[in-house]
């Protein structure tokens, strides 16, 4: 996930959901970016296995400080706007 906040209020401004960000998305911004920065969570590989029939699977969990909390909002991303960025720490806290 890909969260936009305002630089002086650390509201949230918008994110581009997913878990894994290829450049494009990385260059992408909203509104000035002198007025808004963001937070990158991309999310890796925690654990691979295969069933008894061979098909594999993967588990992913957020390469971030905070995995709790992107966990959390990756179940339900409209919880992303319960939170505001810390402008000193660059941290999300709930409102």
């Amino acid at each position: 996930m890909i969260i936009f906040y305002n630089l002086k209020t650390g509201n949230i401004a918008g994110t581009i959901e997913g878990r894994v960000h290829d450049n494009a998305h990385l260059k992408m911004s909203i509104g000035d970016k002198k007025e808004n920065g963001k937070i990158v969570c991309q999310w890796k590989v925690s654990k691979r296995w295969k069933n008894k029939k061979g098909e594999e699977f993967v588990n992913f969990e957020p390469s971030h400080s905070q995995k709790k909390i992107f966990s959390e909002i990756d179940e339900k991303p409209v919880d992303v706007y319960k939170y505001k960025v810390n402008i000193k720490t660059q941290k999300l806290e709930k409102k």
